[in-house]
């Protein structure tokens, strides 16, 4: 009898474990082996992966009755592949989506895969909560995924790299993606016989030009100079980076000083010479007075009242398109300006990697994220025949899985590409199938904004947008990225002390030498420790 009790009792836990998916024997790794090493393998049943997306509830891009679950990229995904997407963490994108990842990470219930940031990427290694990649990619990414790592020098997958494990997959931050260029109103120059600015003292007689000399024609005093961005005084859309770049300041980064030592460079003496020049310009009304205050800088342009501000190539792409929708006569140029003495454009660099896809340690199938991967790179650049039916005017976004991953250089290579077809000196068919896409889009509506906004956006982008890139450019690189454990407990104050005293300079409701007690708080308040991790983590 109990012979047959221990038989009975064998079968009902296999019985139980076979019809729950309980794993009874077979390994996450073998499962992963048994896959073709196919980089667009089509799984014989669904593969469902749970994601963490942010979503954008401004965007409008979305054809009625698609979703950010449904819609061309993820159908095309599902059937090319067979993998779809359980989206069960969602959020608004910025703090509200960075919160909630937070959360997620804290309990340890983070969904199979999403893209994070180098922080949240840091902290996953540390709590053991991520797949190591390094046989998936090995196995499974397609040669167009790894020669565009190449472009990089191995310097993308280094950063996702811990104990020499890969432990995400990064994007390539396309470098043209860096420079903050001047666009301006070339028919408001015309209009008032302004030649294109240059140097930094052309930049404010502009200013003052379309501020006093009525550029739009309405008879009211009602255009300003610079707009501004009080969230992002530095690096970001109408910040003023390219002004502290020209004094050969750097803020946030990590530099060598005048004795060669790496240091960050929100206290160098040159940081005080860029607020020197921004409190003027404010004052004397070069700069929005308003700035502080607005809630979006964009509606400015889009609302015909600034024709001058700062910001990277693919604006036309983005809220610049509002602005040439609104009043097509607008026409926007984008120019490396200011020129410094020796006639460089002064400019930051930006991280070869800023996001990172991340996979929850022992899913079921790791390596079909890097074919939903690979599959969209597929996509994105059109190198997949069955690509020329996805309407490159919807937001790239809702790709489930979406981190540019393509030449760290290749906003030039396009430039170079259309301006070559656009000259006669090649054919529409010698460039790389996305842009033949966007060329023949933007033909079709005869390159005009009004017939076809969306085809013009990525056209006027590549063509003006980043003609700037073939600049006099001096690039400065920032020569740490990661985050040390003083900057995780004091960063937030750090970083708050630091844009309040900048905005209160620039302002003028603190005096320009508040700067140098903000360098002694600093240092006094974190910044020394931080700085000492840093040279230490450089010199490992």
């Amino acid at each position: 009898m109990k012979k047959w009790l221990v038989v009975l009792l064998a079968s009902a836990l296999f019985i139980v474990n076979g019809c729950t998916g309980t794993d009874n024997g077979t390994s996450k790794g073998e499962e992963a082996s048994s896959t073709p090493a196919d980089p667009f393998y089509k799984f014989p049943e669904p593969v469902t992966l749970s994601i963490a997306k942010s979503l954008n509830p401004e965007d409008k891009s979305l054809p009625s009755g698609d979703t950010v679950d449904n819609n061309q990229f993820t159908r095309y995904i599902f059937d090319k592949t067979n993998i779809k997407f359980d989206y069960t963490l969602t959020a608004k994108s910025g703090d509200p989506f960075t919160q909630k990842v937070q959360v997620a990470i804290a309990s340890n219930d983070i969904p199979d895969v999403m893209v994070v940031g180098e922080k949240e990427l840091r902290q996953m290694v540390e709590a053991d909560q991520l797949e190591d990649m390094t046989q998936v990619y090995e196995k499974y990414a397609s040669p167009q995924v790894k020669d565009f790592y190449a472009t990089t020098n191995g310097k993308a997958l280094e950063k996702a790299t811990f104990d020499g494990k890969l432990m995400a997959i990064p994007n390539i931050v396309p470098q043209g993606d860096a420079p903050y260029f001047l666009w301006v109103r070339k028919d408001w120059l015309d209009k008032l016989g302004l030649a294109e600015p240059q140097t930094i003292d052309d930049i404010e007689s502009v200013a003052k030009a379309f501020i006093e000399k009525d550029p739009d024609g309405n008879g009211q005093p009602d255009t300003i100079g610079l707009p501004g961005s009080p969230l992002d005084l530095v690096y970001g859309d109408n910040g003023f980076g390219s002004i502290f770049s020209y004094y050969g300041a750097y803020p946030d980064y990590w530099m060598k000083d005048k004795d060669g030592n790496v240091s960050y460079g929100s206290i160098q003496p040159q940081v005080k010479e860029a607020l020197s020049k921004l409190r003027d310009w404010y004052a004397s009304g070069i700069i929005d007075k308003e700035f502080a205050l607005r809630k979006e800088a964009y509606e400015l342009m889009s609302g015909g009242k600034a024709g001058m501000f700062f910001g990277p190539w693919w604006l036309p792409w983005g809220a610049l398109g509002d602005a040439v929708k609104n009043d097509p006569k607008s026409n926007w140029v984008a120019l490396a300006a200011p020129l410094d003495a020796d006639g460089n454009f002064n400019t930051h660099t930006v991280p070869v990697s800023s996001s990172f896809v991340v996979v929850k340690k022992k899913i079921k199938h790791p390596e079909a994220v890097m074919i939903a991967i690979n599959t969209t790179v597929a996509g994105e650049r059109g190198t997949d025949p069955d690509a020329k039916k996805l309407d490159n005017r919807v937001n790239p976004g809702y790709w489930p899985l979406r981190v540019v991953i393509e030449n760290s250089d290749t906003v030039t290579r396009k430039h170079d590409m259309l301006k070559s077809v656009i000259e006669g000196k090649s054919k529409p068919e010698d460039m790389i199938p996305e842009m033949q896409d966007i060329y023949a889009k933007a033909k079709e509506a005869n390159f005009d904004p009004v017939k076809d906004l969306g085809a013009w956006q990525p056209y006027y982008s590549y063509l003006i947008g980043s003609e700037p890139l073939h600049g006099p450019l001096k690039p400065a690189e920032n020569l740490f990225t990661s985050i040390t454990k003083t900057m995780e407990l004091k960063n937030a104050t750090l970083d708050k002390m630091e844009k309040e005293t900048f905005l209160k300079i620039i302002m003028g409701k603190e005096p320009l030498d508040s700067f140098d007690t903000f360098v002694e708080q600093w240092t006094k308040l974190g910044g020394e420790q931080i700085t000492k991790e840093v040279r230490e983590a450089l010199a490992e």
